[in-house]
C-alpha cells in the first residue's frame, strides 16, 4: 500500500487520464519487482536464457 501511495504522489492527476495512472502504477510495480529480483539474486545470463529458450522451443 505504501508503494501505491508513493507512486500516486508522483503522478500529475490533472494532466493524466485514469488509463495513464493505471499504466504508471503497473510500470512502477514491475520495476520494483525487477529490482527485488536482482537484489535476491534471481537473475540469469543471456547465454542461460538463450539455452533455455532453445530447449523449450526446439523443433
Amino acid at each position: 500500500m505504501d508503494f501505491m501511495r508513493k507512486t500516486l504522489s508522483q503522478v500529475n492527476v490533472q494532466e493524466n487520464t485514469l488509463y495513464d495512472i493505471i499504466y504508471d502504477l503497473f510500470f512502477y510495480a514491475e520495476l520494483q519487482e525487477s529490482e527485488d529480483d536482482i537484489k535476491n539474486g534471481m537473475v540469469c545470463t543471456l547465454e542461460e536464457l538463450t539455452a533455455e529458450m532453445e530447449a523449450k522451443y526446439a523443433r
